[in-house]
């Protein structure tokens, strides 16, 4: 209830605004004005971000030195790979994580744990055919593979409650989740710990996303540009003392610290960021890794498009209203709080955008001066802002030129689409049911995904 309270509040007040500034000439100043300053801040964390892309990939690109390989030095990893009907993809992750270089041979420190609560594709079978294939070739002991089963809480069918499930049954100190999408190098588990040796006291680690199909269409090749804009904005936040967050795929977190703050909330459409923003609440800080890579698919569709990121839209207002309060009221530094706040008004701008354009049509037959600079404004502002964190994103990873240029400018016009995404998102909330379920991004399979 307080969700859709909040959200219908926030809607109204966007109304409210719009319908002020059109018809009112200072206080679309006013508004203006503070939209000049976030895109002044938004394109200070680019920079920040940029900054540390690069220093990342330098330090990631020196060998580091031969660690201590006895499993008592190394913390104990156990990878979980959420999988309901993911037939298509499942072999390939298991092999690619069962290969991993981490831990002495005789005796890996890590376990990896397939979850699979009731699929009909045979999604299990042949997880377990893979890893017998990884055990005659690559000698993996028996031990460090399971595929766990079993009934989820009722009422629910997210990621987030398979992977409460899965937690009595994990051995590891450190619980790192990975999608069933997913394909890591052989080195994968060693250099995202060897990156979170540089930040020991990060109470988790998120590595770089990155799509493999992004050559498949213009729809896949502007996500691989987002993945990268996102990755600068949270670099930029980490850099800034601000509150990074993890991004489901590729996810680190301690098991001491997930159990501290009430392990994962079986509810959350989106239990990456129900999670860190509960990490942040308690006073802890994500760590990034943005020179360790795990590959995913990105959606082809735009209705597989729309699905996902109404989940997504979904999902961060959720957390930003049921957890917001306790990070500005709890531990955390001052700065992470208004990174916090900073970040969280960004969720501002569509709606005032959508309302704003309907007010402005609205006056059109009334003797109302209509001020069309404003949603042209937030429309100019949003863009300048997603392409100062593409050309950040982009150049940090190494594109130059032309293609930078071009680039950038795809991944700007492809993520005004959260300019209609979060408002239908506010409505949803306000006045639909409320979301328990996941509905699992659609699979192509590795080998026709451009790989």
């Amino acid at each position: 209830m307080p969700s859709r309270l909040l959200a219908a509040g926030l809607l109204i007040a966007s109304a409210l605004l719009a319908w002020l500034v059109i018809a009112s000439a200072l206080a679309a100043r006013v508004l203006q004005g503070i939209i000049g300053l976030s895109v002044v801040y938004v394109g200070f964390l680019a920079y920040r971000g940029w900054q540390l892309i690069r220093a990342s990939l330098a330090a990631g690109s020196i060998a580091p030195e031969e660690p201590d390989r006895t499993p008592s030095a190394l913390p104990f990893i156990s990878v979980v790979v959420p999988a309901h009907n993911e037939a298509p993809v499942i072999a390939d992750v298991v092999g690619d994580l069962l290969a991993q270089r981490y831990g002495s041979p005789p005796a890996p420190s890590f376990e990896v744990v397939v979850l699979d609560p009731g699929s009909d594709d045979g999604t299990g079978a042949i997880a377990a055919e893979a890893a017998a294939l990884a055990a005659a070739n690559i000698g993996a002991p028996a031990e460090m593979f399971r595929v766990l089963g079993g009934e989820l809480m009722a009422g629910t069918t997210t990621k987030g409650a398979a992977l409460a499930r899965a937690m009595p049954h994990l051995r590891g100190s450190t619980v790192a989740v990975v999608d069933a999408d997913a394909r890591v190098a052989p080195d994968f588990l060693a250099r995202v710990m060897a990156a979170w040796s540089g930040d020991p006291g990060a109470a988790a680690i998120q590595a770089r996303r990155q799509p493999m199909n992004a050559d498949y269409s213009w729809l896949t090749a502007a996500q691989a540009e987002e993945q990268l804009m996102d990755l600068a904005s949270q670099c930029g936040r980490r850099q800034s003392d601000g509150t990074a967050e993890l991004r489901g795929n590729g996810m680190f977190v301690r098991r001491d610290v997930l159990d501290r703050v009430g392990g994962w909330n079986p509810r959350a459409i989106t239990e990456d960021l129900d999670l860190s923003t509960r990490l942040a609440a308690s006073g802890e800080h994500i760590a990034l890794a943005p020179e360790v890579a795990v590959g995913e698919e990105a959606v082809t569709t735009l209705a597989d498009l729309w699905t996902q990121r109404m989940r997504w839209a979904e999902g961060s207002l959720r957390r930003l209203m049921e957890h917001g309060p306790g990070l500005l009221a709890g531990s955390a530094p001052l700065a992470r709080k208004l990174d916090f706040l900073a970040f969280t008004g960004e969720f501002l701008i569509p709606p005032i955008f959508a309302t704003s354009i309907v007010a402005s049509l609205i006056t059109i037959p009334l003797p109302i001066r209509m001020d069309w600079t404003i949603p042209i404004s937030l429309f100019a502002a949003y863009g300048l802002g997603s392409f100062l964190l593409a050309l950040a994103g982009l150049s940090g990873m190494g594109v130059r030129g032309t293609s930078l240029l071009g680039r950038s400018l795809r991944g700007a016009l492809f993520l005004s689409h959260w300019l209609v995404v979060v408002p239908a998102a506010l409505l949803r909330i306000a006045v639909g049911p409320e979301t328990t379920t996941f509905r699992k991004t659609p699979r192509m399979g590795h080998a026709s995904a451009g790989r």
